[in-house]
């Protein structure tokens, strides 16, 4: 071996001597093997143990066969392992041993001397566990949750000495100076083990006074459980009471899980009785009985929906202050959400009947946590009838009656039940719709006035039957010779607020006349009107209410007389006096007039009024006598009027 390396290894040594290191004695006693992050000394026999990276010095003992390091004329081999795998390292004295496992470390010296042994175990045990609690006056407690170690060792972060306690020991109480945030670190010690195992940390600021916790929420689970959710201040000790209907809180749970989120309660009467839960802050290092601070109250609320006619009562109550509520409803094919609700009632009217709903009702409490009621569900339903259709407009049309009605805005109406009949006290079924309209076709409606009423069904199945009975007005009338009309209807009664006036719509075939007004179902006027021999008169009922569409009557057609006259005899002897015959009337649209003499032959034909006969043919005077004459009118009515008769031809 060279100088170099003889100083290399005597530098080792004195190192080695000036650490402290534990010597664990190889079986022969030829070797010893060193541990690199030992226990200070404390660590000794025929076994090396520690964790995972465990680090070792192998050294040679004065009753060695030579030092393999420097005397050993070929050296020797190293099995770390015990595999028996001899491998050449650089620095055969170090090795690492960075798996967990038992181990048997041989060095094989020259012959004839041969092998000699040491065990070494290593394990792979995770730094432990451990939890900080707060304490007043910045003191704290160090929780160790670990079992796997002998010892432990704990170091507050704030430069005091280590602690070391054994497995078991109480929590160990900490006293710092100041509010500084510390760091606490906690490793894992075996017995006769090297010091090397891993330190779990937890970051901790102490604390001179130990604030409140809080909830976040109370959901209630069933009839017989309900969940709570914690808002746990961190490092603290807490403990949950709880008070039932109004009594002392008592006790619930000793000691939370300082990592609780939250709780299951069960065996509770969730129907019944009120549930008013606390979490208690305590001070560990004064006792269990020392509350330092204590959370808002957070209550169950009692939540109940009675199903009544046509609407759905929700009812609460919680015993925690607050008047914030809402409710979530699902069914009937939607969700509805309503916050902002004060009191401890409310009326659902929004719903369908025969529907399923589901409601749930939350409590908004001051510091912003919230309690969740029980679901309750029931299907929905409504005995009241639909409103009654009270406004009925019936028009006729021609042949046709047209009826109409407001549409219902209160309630889902499922369908429209039409009745008709002569009668207003006997109607019978007719036809059903789902619109607010309907069409009677092919009706006798200008000799027959027709009734009808129309049935609201709603949603439910509920029918209303005392809507109003409407008529159609029949329109009758008559006109005189002297052209005096008189018209008559039945009054219109199918509007709840009445009518406001009638408007008599007039009009001839060629062209509109001015409206005429009542208020009552008759009118009478007279047209002098001689040009116009068809008069055409229609009513029109207008409601009260202006937002109703009117109503109509039939149509009435008057025809005043064409007044068609014509003289038996006449006398064509040239001096004026009834020198002619022709055949007069009034509204002549068309007029054909024939003259035949007593062997039938046609004498004379006129299609005007104005060209009359004058007694001759061919320009000559027919013999006196009796003529028959023919004559054939259409009047402005477009009735075809056929006269006949013989007339007296006198000379004198």
């Amino acid at each position: 071996m060279s100088r170099l390396i003889k100083i290399v290894i005597f530098m080792l040594s004195a190192m080695i001597t000036n650490s402290a290191w534990a010597q664990y004695t190889s079986e022969n006693g030829w070797f010893e093997v060193d541990v690199i992050n030992d226990c200070d000394g404390g660590c000794s026999g025929t076994t090396v143990r520690g964790c995972e990276n465990l680090q070792i010095i192998i050294r040679m003992t004065p009753s060695a066969p030579c030092d393999c390091f420097s005397t050993c004329a070929s050296g020797c081999d190293f099995d770390y392992l015990g595999d028996n795998s001899f491998p050449i390292l650089p620095d055969p004295e170090q090795f690492t041993y960075d798996q967990a496992g038992n181990y048997r470390l041989q060095v094989l010296f020259p012959q004839p001397d041969g092998p000699d042994f040491i065990n070494i175990e290593v394990n792979n045990k995770p730094a432990p566990d451990f939890d900080i609690y707060s304490c007043s006056n910045t003191a704290l407690q160090v929780n160790i949750q670990d079992n796997q170690y002998d010892n432990y060792i704990i170091n507050f972060g704030d430069g005091s000495p280590e602690v070391i306690v054994p497995f078991g020991a109480p929590d160990t109480e900490h006293q710092y100076a100041t509010t500084a945030q510390r760091t606490i670190s906690v490793r894992g010690l075996d017995d006769n083990s090297a010091d090397n195992c891993s330190s779990t940390t937890n970051a901790v600021i102490p604390l001179n006074t130990i604030p409140p916790s809080a909830f976040d929420s109370l959901v209630s689970l069933d009839a017989g459980s309900l969940a709570l959710y914690y808002d746990l201040q961190p490092d603290i000790r807490h403990r949950l009471e709880i008070s039932v209907n109004g009594e002392p809180f008592t006790t619930f749970n000793p000691l939370l899980d300082a990592d609780a989120v939250g709780d299951t309660i069960r065996s509770l009467d969730m129907e019944n009785n009120s549930y008013c839960f606390r979490v208690i802050s305590f001070d560990p290092c004064q006792g269990f009985n020392i509350i330092a601070n204590t959370s808002p109250v957070i209550c169950n609320v009692l939540f109940d929906v009675a199903l009544e006619d046509n609407v759905n009562v929700l009812n609460w109550s919680t015993t925690t202050p607050t008047n914030d509520f809402e409710f979530v409803r699902t069914g009937g094919g939607t969700v509805l959400s309503r916050p902002g609700l004060t009191g401890d009632t409310f009326d659902d009217t929004d719903i369908d009947c025969n529907e399923d709903y589901c409601y749930t009702l939350t409590a908004n409490f001051p510091d912003g946590s919230i309690a969740r009621s029980l679901e309750r569900c029931g299907t929905s339903f409504r005995t009241i009838p639909p409103q009654a259709v009270d406004d009925l407009t019936v028009s006729v049309n021609d042949t046709n009656i047209e009826l109409s009605w407001p549409e219902n805005t209160v309630e889902n109406i499922a369908s429209w039940q039409i009745l008709r009949g002569t009668n207003p006290g006997n109607l019978g079924s007719l036809a059903t719709t789902g619109e607010v309209s309907f069409i009677d076709q092919g009706l006798n409606t200008g000799e027959v006035s027709y009734c009808y009423r129309v049935d609201a069904t709603d949603e439910c199945g509920n029918t209303n039957t005392s809507g109003v009975v409407a008529c159609s007005m029949l329109l009758t009338g008559s006109i005189a010779p002297d052209n005096t009309v008189s018209l008559f209807w039945n009054d219109y009664e199918g509007w709840q607020n009445g009518i406001s006036n009638y408007i008599i719509e007039k009009s001839y075939l060629n062209g509109d006349a001015p409206d005429l007004t009542s208020t009552v179902s008759e009118l009478q006027e007279t047209d002098n009107n001689n040009n116009q021999q068809v008069i055409i008169y229609r009513v029109q009922a207008i409601a009260a209410d202006r937002s109703l569409t009117p109503a109509y009557s039939n149509t009435l057609m008057l025809i005043k007389s064409n007044n068609i006259y014509y003289p038996n005899a006449f006398t064509p002897d040239g001096n004026n006096l009834n020198d002619t015959f022709t055949v007069n009337g009034r509204f002549i649209e068309q007029y054909e007039l024939r003259i035949f003499n007593r062997w039938g032959e046609e004498i004379f034909f006129s299609d005007r009024p104005e060209i009359a006969w004058d007694g001759t043919l061919d320009g000559k005077s027919v013999q006196y006598g009796a003529y028959a004459f023919k004559v054939e009118i259409v009047d402005q009515a477009g009735r075809e009027i056929t006269e006949t008769g013989t007339v007296l031809l006198m000379r004198r």
